[in-house]
């Protein structure tokens, strides 16, 4: 299993319009809305790099959507 972030910069008045359908989006395990560069940062869970590559496709065809910078997570410490 293959963990990535993707970080979105949104036009400005589209956010909540774009959430709903992200939320639709296969192998999406959660969304964040932040603060800074990036508007929003979906976290991305895919079994290899074709369908990481079809969840930013998807995510850029979304109206609203001018940017996404993709993360691969290569290894994840738990502090519990």
């Amino acid at each position: 299993m293959i963990s990535a972030y993707i970080l979105i910069t949104m036009l400005p008045g589209k956010t909540d319009k774009a959430i709903k359908e992200m939320r639709q989006l296969d192998n999406v395990a959660k969304i964040s809305i932040i603060a800074g560069e990036y508007d929003i940062v979906i976290r991305a869970q895919v079994k290899n790099l074709e369908e990481l590559l079809n969840v930013t496709d998807q995510i850029q065809m979304i109206e609203g959507v001018t940017k996404t910078t993709t993360q691969i997570i290569e290894k994840e410490i738990s502090l519990q």
